[in-house]
């Protein structure tokens, strides 16, 4: 394909391979999808007890569609390196169709990157330490419970909790409303009679205490602090929690699929753009 748009002589006509503009794109998008991600961090860590009704929406909406972004780079990548140089492809992409398949689950797609880590080298080899690591991140992407926990609330967000408050106003429902430790859940059962309809902040919020109930001395800090009503000590022990027992999780994930680029997992291109 030529390009040259505008008829400048300052422009120089150069012809460009399909694959290699749809590389151009697929770099595009994985710069643009840690950028969401590292957003969606820094939202995440301004979280406190009073302000999350407002700033739980500015990070998960931007984690998950980060995330979702980078795993579906990710895929890209793989499937280019397996096919490109075998001429029975005719496409080195996943088509359209193929994408949309995965939709907005994280966990569907953490299943798939997990694919990638098949054929790890066994034994001693010159490359041992390398080896040892991605094991050790197959493990933690395949295993963590709690990371697994996290990425599905995070997921729920992307998938239909965006509109939990909509779906609740025009749904035919039946509320259950409980409150603990000061914070209020509100669960509904839609009229369809699907399982119950539960928002990802309250189910963020729950496993924040589930955490906090762990932590001795940050959970009498908290009590003592909702029954002095000092809002600035409850908000102070709420970010811990993020700081100390959640983020770590997410930070170790990204950190795990980078080095799925920059190790070569996903093939020289993938880790041209790393490098």
């Amino acid at each position: 394909m030529e390009i040259n748009s505008c008829g400048n002589t300052l422009f120089e006509d150069f012809e460009i391979t399909d694959d290699s503009k749809k590389l151009h794109f697929l770099e595009e998008a994985v710069n643009e999808s840690v950028n969401l991600i590292n957003c969606g961090l820094d939202y995440f860590s301004k979280i406190n007890f009073t302000n999350n009704d407002l700033v739980y929406s500015l990070s998960f909406l931007n984690l998950s569609r980060g995330f979702e972004l980078l795993m579906k780079c990710m895929i890209c990548y793989k499937r280019y390196d397996n096919t490109k140089d075998n001429k029975y492809f005719k496409k080195h992409f996943p088509i359209k169709e193929e994408m949309m398949g995965y939709g907005h689950n994280l966990n569907r797609l953490r299943k798939e990157i997990m694919k990638h880590y098949q054929g790890l080298s066994r034994g001693k080899t010159s490359n041992t330490k390398m080896i040892s690591q991605l094991k050790e991140d197959r493990d933690f992407i395949s295993k963590d419970k709690k990371l697994i926990r996290i990425l599905k609330i995070i997921s729920k967000y992307g998938t239909k909790g965006r509109y939990y408050e909509l779906d609740y106003v025009t749904s035919d429902n039946k509320t259950k409303i409980t409150e603990r430790n000061g914070i209020t859940y509100i669960d509904y059962v839609p009229s369809d009679n699907e399982k119950n309809s539960i928002s990802p902040k309250f189910e963020m919020e729950r496993l924040i205490m589930e955490f906090l109930e762990k932590d001795e001395q940050l959970r009498n800090t908290f009590t003592n602090s909702i029954n002095n009503e000092d809002l600035l000590i409850c908000n102070k022990v709420w970010q811990e929690i993020i700081e100390q027992y959640i983020r770590p999780y997410l930070n170790k994930f990204m950190e795990a699929l980078s080095r799925q680029f920059s190790y070569g997992i996903l093939g020289n291109k993938a880790k041209m753009q790393i490098n």
